[in-house]
């Protein structure tokens, strides 16, 4: 059984997929396993996926009809036989340490998730300026504490949210699963990844080389741009709300809230997204109930109700009271 299994999704990424590779196979830390998960790539992914293979016993194909990211990662996860998880985007790469150390990290602490430091870089591979998560000390965490500082970033909250800068528990993954089709499928999760961590060993150390380049899934535009967006916030509202967070909770609420107000943002050409769209702003209204029972607020119902007649009658209370 090997240490760690490296999954890397593998999806058009012709021209950056052999330095992704080559970063993994070259880490000081050997006993791994690396999956390349071909997600139906229509390039030339296959082919060096299996050259891989034939160069380095360590590496395993996975071919699958395209589902997108999170599918091709479940699909890692499910093929995974290392004791720990840690995800690569295969158009970004790792130090050569990063694996070394994050491991090294695990054993010091017994700690259940390890998160080490990232560096933008732009393809060519030089580090970029901004933004700067040169702040972040070596420092061991519980879920409270990591939700302390997420709420406290802004940019750099990346480093507390994405997969790829990662080490599990390979337990951790025992129920969980990424959230098929959604962007933002990190966020989907990252609730319920905490919430099963007792501690958490968080590393100044930039190990992930995050490559920015045009035409990636995350380049595509505004976050608030997408329902995937509001919906996530919806289900942090709640599991904020459910561990007695009510202030926490109505914050993200009313962020989606607003992000839903911004109604021409959102493709809604299609009847598809039409009910997403009003399924999360009756979802808008499920968070206010919620809030009430859990604090008996008269004013959150109040709230709920008039979020129930509709967004429109919402936002006229909200400019009434201005």
């Amino acid at each position: 059984m090997p240490t760690i299994s490296v999954i890397i999704p593998v999806y058009k990424v012709e021209a950056y997929l052999d330095a992704c590779v080559a970063s993994v196979v070259g880490q000081t830390f050997r006993d791994l396993e690396i999956l390349l998960v071909d997600d139906g790539s229509p390039d030339g992914c296959p082919a060096l996926c299996e050259a891989w293979a034939a160069r380095d016993p360590r590496v395993r194909v996975l071919h699958r009809q395209n589902g997108g990211l999170s599918a091709a990662r479940n699909t890692g996860i499910d093929a995974a036989t290392g004791q720990f998880l840690a995800f690569v985007d295969a158009d970004d790469t790792l130090d050569p340490d990063a694996l070394r150390r994050a491991y090294e990290a695990q054993r010091q602490h017994k700690a259940d998730l390890v998160i080490f430091n990232l560096r933008y870089v732009d393809e060519a591979g030089q580090a970029l300026p901004a933004p700067d998560f040169s702040g972040f000390p070596d420092e061991v965490l519980d879920e409270d504490g990591v939700w302390q500082r997420y709420f406290s970033l802004q940019e750099q909250r990346i480093y507390y949210v994405v997969a790829w800068n990662k080490l599990y528990k390979r337990e951790l993954f025992r129920t969980l699963r990424y959230a098929p089709g959604k962007r933002y499928e990190d966020q989907f999760l990252l609730p319920q990844l905490l919430s099963r961590c007792k501690t958490i060993s968080c590393l100044g150390y930039p190990g992930y080389h995050y490559v920015q380049r045009r035409g990636s899934i995350m380049a595509q535009g505004s976050s608030r741009n997408y329902l995937d967006r509001s919906e996530f916030l919806l289900e942090w509202c709640t599991y904020f709300a459910q561990k007695g967070d009510a202030l926490r909770a109505e914050g993200l609420l009313n962020d989606a809230i607003q992000n839903l107000g911004e109604k021409e943002r959102f493709d809604l050409s299609t009847p598809e997204q039409r009910a997403r769209y009003r399924t999360a702003c009756r979802g808008c209204a499920d968070g206010y109930a919620l809030l009430a029972c859990t604090t008996g607020r008269r004013s959150m119902w109040l709230r709920a109700t008039l979020l129930r007649l509709g967004l429109p009658v919402y936002q006229k209370f909200l400019q009434s009271r201005q």
